[in-house]
């Protein structure tokens, strides 16, 4: 990909932040790629693409719409912000989480809490 497509941004540390957060929410719901692509009016290959940060574009990298990520976080049942890194910060020009091993467990861990509360939180009739 040419650096001035995105601007500054390393697209691709972005592209596959999403995807492994896509991933994590994804089996954290117990869905496989169909299900959660029947449910959002994907093609499964749409969702498997997303998820591994490939495209059939020019630059070969992922990049969903708006509308895309917001059908996802519907049919998983979450905040689209979940599913975007760097969304709720000001953006560095790689993904945070892309710069180690142990940041993307981190992130990988804090959706898994933030997916546990929420469902307790349902289970406990506080919705």
């Amino acid at each position: 990909m040419l650096p001035n497509q995105h601007g500054s941004l390393e697209w691709d540390t972005y592209a596959f932040a999403f995807g492994h957060r896509l991933v994590t929410v994804r089996k954290a719901r117990g869905l496989s790629q169909e299900q959660l692509a029947e449910r959002c009016g994907l093609h499964r290959n749409a969702v498997s693409n997303l998820e591994r940060a490939a495209s059939n574009g020019a630059s070969g990298i992922a990049d969903p719409l708006m509308s895309t990520i917001y059908r996802l976080a519907e049919a998983l049942r979450v905040p689209p912000i979940y599913l975007m890194p760097g969304a709720s910060d000001r953006l560095e020009g790689r993904a945070v989480e892309q710069e180690t091993n142990a940041a993307l467990s981190d992130v990988e861990a804090e959706l898994l809490q933030l997916l546990a509360a929420e469902n307790e939180h349902s289970t406990n009739g506080d919705t």
